[in-house]
């Protein structure tokens, strides 16, 4: 744990030891990160990392894994994020601003998933100010362990001289719109509300119980999503409207692990709104998800050609990092398969080649497809739906395996480029997979790790590679800038080439509780 919370965590360990989980399972070691956490980060004995805090910290943790544990230990990590709420002119006032209140000031903003940014149609942007100004007076800042208190202190003096410095500093440029006074002791710090030109405006996430504050016309929302998609971060995002179309529209475009339309963003169920982001916000699978529990497992090795001791990967020419950009380019941009008849070309493609596809794909097309329905009260739509990670870069030893590797992630709908190490295969590849409107690459070539790291665009590597080939790989991975990216290795789970997105609906909240209706008729 955090060294500010070691008793809330020595109190669910030994929950865990009254619950019959054997002593030795569960080692609590509170401390500091470089007291305990380094010397653990660097322990071959470590198979993998689960860890919640923020980007940074997770991208150190990537990288010391990266140069002391084994190539495909994995780090599960779920990080911050600049989570967004969009407002639009139909929505109910009142209902916004009680879950503006919720999501931005609960807890004193201190949770992953608070929101930071909030944009309001013009329309309707001076109403819900007002609203929400006097909402904010209401709140009462005092001891937690007090009932009637609804903001409670931040976790530590440093946090409290950070966050204070900041509302100073807001003010300074005449960005204040509104502020709540503090107790004089106590480690408070008042909620605040700020006007920004946008999400672009803010430089990082600021924890805690601070909201961020700006407007947009109507026909310019999806400039609104593109800026909120641009910053990197997918944790957590609201939409508040009662417009069934724009809905749809939003969250088709989005591009966050939770969406939550007509209520908080706050607060996720473990089965009904399974939680994590996305880019800079996490690296999967959803906690509390149907796929979860299968990252924390090894995968089955599958006899793979060490890495460097293939002779036709030797022979194939380097690629540069030039030419990987443009193949990567040309698949990004160029057609795309779409629509329910992509697995079915990929199938027919394999069939040609001779490639038996695992059966474990067509369970993740049909999420794709229709998604999960998860349950949850009346009233409240949660569903989970799976998408394309965009540009899978697949590498390896083996052609056989390479092109098997290829040939699934297209099926799931992903890009591809594609370095098969046989000569003859490629172009007879490539010719079947242009015929079927895949977005796809074969060639033959072999790619320095560190250009892989260096190039832009690719949302994931497959892998063919074990010993040196693999480490180097994963190193250089860890090396490079912006999200987190671990090489997929054959024997992962396939939902390793997905996305995971939930959606949230209250279905009250547009004037009827149409499943509660239903129930009362029948």
């Amino acid at each position: 744990p955090a060294e500010q919370t070691p008793l809330i965590a020595a109190r669910a360990v030994a929950l865990l030891h009254e619950a019959g989980i054997p002593p030795e399972a569960p080692q609590l070691l509170p401390g500091d990160g470089p007291t305990i956490g380094r010397p653990l980060l660097s322990d071959p004995r470590i198979a993998g990392i689960c860890f919640t805090g923020s980007t940074e910290t997770a991208k150190l943790i990537d990288r010391q894994m990266a140069g002391a544990l084994a190539a495909d230990a994995p780090l599960i990590a779920e990080t911050g994020g600049l989570n967004a709420m969009i407002v639009d002119s139909s929505a109910l006032p009142e209902q916004v601003v009680r879950d503006i209140v919720q999501s931005a000031f609960q807890s004193a903003g201190q949770r992953c998933s608070a929101l930071r940014m909030l944009y309001l149609q013009d329309d309707v942007a001076d109403g819900i100010l007002e609203m929400l100004r006097g909402a904010m007076d209401a709140l009462r800042l005092g001891d937690p362990w007090d009932l009637s208190t609804d903001v409670g202190p931040v976790i530590d003096r440093e946090a409290q001289a950070d966050l204070l410095a900041y509302c100073d500093r807001m003010a300074a440029e005449g960005r204040l719109v509104h502020r709540l006074d503090a107790p004089e002791t106590g480690l408070f710090v008042p909620p605040a509300l700020f006007l920004v030109s946008g999400i672009e405006a803010l430089e990082r996430e600021v924890f805690g119980p601070i909201l961020h504050v700006a407007t947009y016309r109507a026909d310019n929302i999806d400039a609104v999503i593109e800026a909120i998609n641009a910053r990197g971060y997918g944790l957590t995002f609201g939409l508040h409207t009662r417009i069934d179309d724009r809905v749809q529209h939003v969250v088709d475009r989005i591009e966050a692990g939770n969406i939550y339309v007509n209520r908080n963003q706050i607060g996720a169920i473990v089965g009904s709104q399974p939680f994590g982001g996305e880019g800079l916000s996490g690296t999967g699978p959803k906690a509390g998800g149907p796929f979860y529990v299968r990252r924390f497992a090894r995968p089955v090795p599958n006899g793979a050609i060490e890495g460097g001791s293939d002779r036709r990967h030797v022979e194939a020419s380097l690629l540069s990092r030039a030419d990987l950009q443009a193949a990567l380019d040309s698949v990004s941009t160029g057609p795309r398969a779409a629509g329910s008849g992509i697995a079915q070309r990929t199938r027919t493609v394999a069939e040609q080649l001779g490639v038996a596809l695992e059966p474990d794909l067509d369970r993740l097309v049909e999420a794709r497809r229709s998604g999960i329905e998860l349950p949850g009260p009346t009233g409240e739509s949660n569903r989970l739906w799976l998408y394309p990670r965009g540009v899978i870069l697949c590498v390896g030893d083996d052609p056989d395996q390479v092109l098997k590797n290829a040939l699934s992630a297209l099926y799931l709908g992903n890009a591809v480029v594609a370095l098969v190490p046989d000569a003859d295969r490629v172009g007879a590849v490539q010719g079947m997979v242009d015929e079927a409107g895949l977005a796809a690459r074969f060639l033959h070539s072999r790619v320095e790790a560190g250009d892989v790291a260096a190039v832009s665009g690719v949302a994931g590597v497959f892998a063919q590679y074990e010993g040196d080939a693999l480490a180097l790989l994963r190193q250089a991975l860890a090396a490079g800038d912006g999200p987190i990216l671990q090489p997929v290795v054959p024997g992962d789970a396939p939902i390793r080439l997905m996305l995971e997105r939930h959606v949230c609906v209250d279905t009250t909240a547009a004037g009827g509780n149409a499943s509660l209706m239903t129930a009362a008729e029948a």
